[in-house]
This record gives C-alpha cells, structure tokens and sequence, in this order.
C-alpha cells in the first residue's frame, strides 16, 4: 500500500507540474480538479483494498473507473474465498473494507507533509488534497443520511466489487462475523446498533476537517524561523477506528511529524503516539529518514476486547545521492532500510504481525 500511495502521488506530481508549466492556472486548476477525482483518488483507493487481497495471497483485479453506478470495483474474487478470509483471518479481511479509506488518510497526511515542509507548492497540490479530504470526509459520513446504496449484486460473481460500501460492509461484519456471508452490504441490512456505529463514524469523520491546510494556511512561522502546523484527523481500523491528532514542525536540520493517536473499538479508547523525522542530512550525499511509534491496540484486534496490549515500530531509511549536484533537488538515490514492528495494526504496513524487514530502492528527486 504505501509503495502504491508514494508512486502514485509522485506521478501525479511530476504531470501537474508538467501541466501546469504549459497552461494558464485556471486550465490546470481544472485539469488537477478532474484528474484528482476521477482518476487518482479512485486509483489510489482501490489499490489499497486491492494491496491486502495481494497480501493474503488472493488474486484479483483492479477497474478503478466509475462504472454506471458511480463506483470504482476491485473484483474477480468469489464470495467463497472472501467468506474463507474472513472465517480464517477476520482482522484482515475487515482490513480490505478499511484499506481504501486507509490509503486516502495516509496521502492526505504526505500530503500534508509535502506543503507544510515546502518539498510542493501549493499550486501543485492543494486541490488535489482537497478533492480527496472531501471525498474522504464525504465517503464515511453517507450513513449520517440513511443513505442507501441501491446496488444490486452483479449475476457473475467475479464481476462484482469485492466490498461494495466500505463502511457499510465494515460495520456489519466486525458486529456480527458469524453471520451469513453478504458481499454487498446496504443501509437497510443494518441493525439498529450497526447503524448508531455508522452515524459515530460520521460524525467522528467531521474531524478531519480541523485542519488549517485545508483553509491554505500551509504552516506559522515562528520567530526563530522554524514553521509548525497541525490537523486533527480520523479513519477506520480492522477493529474499529482512531483520531488523530497531528502536528508538523519544520526545523534547520530536519523536518519532524508528530502524532498523538487514540485507537478505539466497541468498548475503549487505546493510547498511541508516534514521530518520523525526514531530511536529516549527513553529510554532502546521505540523507536519512527514521520513524518511531507506540501504540496500545486490543487484545487479538478485537471489537469487543476490554484489555489491551503495548507495541511498537522502529524503522530508518538511508538515502545515498549518486549525482553531484545535490543542491539542486534533481537527481537519483540508493535506498537502504529496515523496519521491525510488533503485533498490531500500523498505518499502511501490511503485516498486523510481528515483522522484521529489509527494504532495498530507487529514488527519483526532483
């Protein structure tokens, strides 16, 4: 998922600048408007739900182009593997329904980090990150309307969305997920508790749009120069939810995001907390990006656990310029990193279990 976000963001960066040099801004303003909503948030969406079928090694394909319903679709699965994912491995397969969500909240916070630190202008990508913190917004907020989906199940059952609602699906199968299998799941399907759920994460979802960002404010500058900004934040987890409180501080020698996070489920709020610090350059060509984070999450990813347990994640990435001119933002890197975690749900790492890995690249700077 997060290779999936960064390349995708990066691509659709590098086109807008292109575009942007060539038009006057109101055509690229429209050009970035459709492109965002019509190709790149469906994209980026439906590769996140589609990253954790890949994950548990399941086949499928992605057609992320609204279709007659107005719907991007990840299909080509049968309900009896979705029904065996979610009978063996339920924190995952609740994961595909949040995964997409997952994949917008984790872009609008690089995002977020690009303009606050000055690594994009605004030009470039504000309406991008409003198109899809609306849509985002928009998305977990449909209950709040009773809304209905009126979606029929398509005859080929390789043809239909892997899905259908995410919050929906989300909410119906984590309350009760010994029930008959049902793909495709509708405000009407709900129970009464399933539906007060729905409205919390409506109502919570209203969060992200504490956000300064959001207005064009793109940091404060304090009086030794450094530049902070904050947002506060929501998305869905395999076993419930969290908010999010961010914080951005631009310094001489790095560039940190802070986070205090509250996980929650049907019965608590656990505590979490985390920081990456990014651009911290020794040296001419070496510049190094290193993460800690913190987090009590349920016991098992459970809905309905009432304890919790502690656990974390370390990882650092070094990058190591080839080219001379570093000063000039253009070039290539050598990537080298290594992550270890412990059980629990982390913001688009794959593994909800303990896991220690290598990561080995390219970067493009520009």
């Amino acid at each position: 998922m997060r290779q999936s976000d960064e390349n995708t963001l990066s691509l659709y960066r590098m086109a807008i600048r292109g575009v942007d040099s060539a038009l006057p801004y109101k055509w690229s303003a429209l050009l970035q408007m459709g492109v965002s909503t019509l190709v790149l948030i469906p994209f980026s969406h439906e590769e996140g739900h589609r990253s954790i079928l890949t994950y548990n090694d399941i086949g499928s394909v992605s057609r992320p182009f609204f279709n007659k319903h107005g719907a991007a679709y990840v299909q080509g699965v049968t309900d009896a593997t979705l029904a065996g994912l979610r009978d063996g491995n339920l924190p995952q397969f609740l994961r595909m329904h949040t995964a997409g969500p997952e994949s917008d909240y984790a872009t609008l916070l690089r995002e977020n980090s690009l303009m606050t630190f000055g690594h994009e202008s605004p030009r470039i990508l504000w309406l991008e990150y409003l198109m899809r913190k609306v849509s985002l917004v928009a998305y977990f907020s449909y209950g709040l309307f009773n809304a209905k989906m009126g979606i029929k199940e398509e005859a080929d059952e390789l043809r239909r969305d892997i899905v259908g609602h995410d919050v929906y699906g989300a909410v119906r199968h984590i309350h009760r997920p010994e029930a008959d299998y049902q793909r495709y799941v509708d405000y009407g399907d709900l129970t009464s508790s399933e539906r007060k759920y729905v409205k919390r994460v409506g109502l919570l979802s209203l969060l992200n749009l504490a956000d300064p960002t959001l207005f064009t404010k793109f940091g404060f500058t304090l009086r030794n120069g450094d530049r902070v900004n904050f947002s506060l934040g929501y998305a869905m987890t395999p076993f419930g939810d969290f908010i999010d409180q961010n914080f951005w501080w631009q310094a001489r020698r790095f560039d940190a995001h802070f986070y205090v996070r509250e996980y929650g489920n049907r019965e608590r709020w656990f505590p979490a907390l985390g920081a990456t610090f990014s651009d911290i350059r020794l040296g001419n060509r070496f510049i190094v990006t290193a993460s800690l984070h913190g987090w009590q999450q349920p016991e098992n990813l459970s809905f309905t656990a009432t304890t919790g347990r502690f656990g974390g994640s370390m990882e650092a990435i070094c990058k190591f310029r080839l080219d001379r001119n570093v000063s000039s933002g253009l070039g290539v890197s050598a990537d080298l990193g290594m992550v270890a975690k412990t059980e629990g749900f982390l913001l688009e790492y794959m593994s909800m279990e303990r896991h220690i890995g290598l990561r080995f690249g390219t970067s493009l700077w520009f």
